[in-house]
């Protein structure tokens, strides 16, 4: 479906380069678009008493949005920022599911992305709740090798709940 989207002249697509550090999204917002990566890496989060959670990555090839605000059209508590020079093509919520809703085919694919993600997102809030830091990342390394080569090991550390320190100790053991 990727493939397909990125051709489709319908979309619209806008092309926007961010550096390292600069935000595309931010909280208070409502999200009214969707991203596809096509250079660079970003990271999602939030911040709670001046702790900063990371809950997702995007790179290369991937969709981005602040999913929830997406949805809901309520405004968004995330902020999805580049962690290194990055470009991203952008077309609007508005476009993007017109496009989605014009066959039969398109809908189905796009379902079965959603049903990734959620599953994804399910196996990853387990982890958290019932795994050690060895087995979380384990799992992560067997489901998303790339987050090793894309990500910063301190942002990795914080998508697994654990310190840098702990992370470093299993990816040298």
């Amino acid at each position: 479906m990727i493939g397909n989207i990125l051709e489709s002249t319908e979309l619209n697509w806008e092309e926007v380069s961010l550096k390292r550090g600069d935000y595309l999204i931010t909280p208070g917002k409502v999200e009214k678009s969707i991203y596809f990566v096509k250079e660079g890496a970003f990271r999602a989060f939030i911040i709670d008493e001046e702790e900063e959670f990371t809950i997702r990555f995007g790179y290369k090839n991937s969709i981005i949005t602040a999913l929830p605000s997406y949805f809901t059209k309520e405004p968004t508590e995330l902020f999805i920022q580049a962690i290194r020079r990055s470009q991203v093509l952008k077309t609007s919520k508005v476009l993007f599911e017109k496009y989605i809703h014009q066959s039969k085919e398109t809908l189905e694919q796009y379902q079965t992305i959603l049903e990734d993600l959620i599953s994804s997102f399910l196996a990853r809030e387990i982890d958290l709740l019932t795994q050690s830091p060895a087995l979380r990342y384990e799992r992560l390394l067997s489901r998303s090798p790339q987050v090793f080569q894309e990500i910063p090991h301190k942002y990795i550390a914080s998508y697994l709940r654990m310190s840098p320190e702990t992370l470093s100790r299993l990816l040298n053991s």
